[in-house]
Formats: structure tokens, sequence, C-alpha cells
């Protein structure tokens, strides 16, 4: 089984996508906003980010990048949205795709995250303080660069449910 490491906007299905890859590889899963959630002692990662504030959540984050990466503990790593901006994350997510690490990029468009994000309010914080489709586009202005130079795949997950979009992926990676 090939390491993973899945990228993407907040609500593109990071977390329940590398849960079904995991299962259907036979591999073990982190979902990296779980382990930042557990170090901050919160009970999730949105309310670790309300208590600590951004910058300090972003350094719990690369931290727990760091750790999960030089254990390699788990096969599949789900980050959090924001993680590959993280201070020291991108070249960390660089060395691990040297290493033989792959990384997913999933994605879907605008209008779906916003709604996505509406239907499971309080989950996410705002960044931006703006309507969800709003802090869509804006937060993906910032990021998708980024996102795009780091992936090895892009997988869109519009369409399908997340043990599709998961199967997709594993006969990908073969």
């Amino acid at each position: 089984m090939q390491r993973l490491i899945l990228i993407g906007l907040r609500a593109t299905g990071k977390s329940s996508v590398g849960a079904a890859v995991a299962r259907l590889s036979g591999g073990t899963f982190l979902d990296l906003d779980d382990a930042v959630a557990s170090a901050a002692g919160s009970c999730s990662a949105h309310d670790a980010f309300v208590a600590l504030g951004e910058p300090a959540f972003r350094a719990l984050e690369a931290a727990a990048l760091d750790e999960a990466l030089r254990t390699c503990a788990h096969t599949v790593i789900a980050l959090g949205g924001g993680t590959p901006m993280a201070p020291g994350a991108h070249a960390m997510i660089e060395a691990a795709r040297a290493s033989g690490w792959r990384v997913i990029l999933l994605d879907a468009p605008d209008e779906v995250l916003g709604e996505r994000i509406r239907k499971a309010p309080g989950t996410r914080p705002s960044l931006t303080g703006a309507a969800p489709d709003r802090e869509v586009m804006e937060i993906r202005a910032r990021r998708w660069s980024t996102f795009q130079r780091l992936a090895d795949l892009v997988v869109s997950t519009d369409s399908l449910e997340p043990r599709e979009i998961a199967q997709g992926i594993v006969s990908a990676i073969d």
C-alpha cells in the first residue's frame, strides 16, 4: 500500500474519503484535525481553532504533521484544509513526496463546498467572516496554487459517495 496524504479545501471530503481509502486498502488512517484537537485538549479542531486562534492552531498542525510523517504510523493522512499553509508544512509535504508519499488533492466546485459548509453549521470555523460561498472563493484564491504544486493527483468529490471516490483513488495509485 502506498502512503497517501489527502489535501484540499474544507468540505472536500478528506476525512470521509481518507477513512474509506484506508479501509479499502487495509491501511491505517489519521485525521490530522483529530490529532490537533487532541494535542490542544479540545473536543474538535473547530474548538481548538477558536480557543487558540489561527497562528497557534497552525503551529500545532505543523507539529502534528511532522510527528505523523516521522513516525509513519499511518498509511493515509487527511490534512486539515489549511495545513499545507502552516509554517513549515509545505516543506514537510515535499519531503514526504520525495520519500514516496503520494499527495492527493480532493476538489469540488465552490458552490458544492459552500452548500456542504451550510449543511453542517458550527463544524468548521469561519476563516474570513464571509458567507460560506464567498469564503470558499477567497480561501481557494489564497491556497489553490500551493495545493496544485503539491498534488500528484487531483480527484473530484462533488458527484460520488466517499467509498466510490476512495475506490477510484485506490485504482489510480495501484
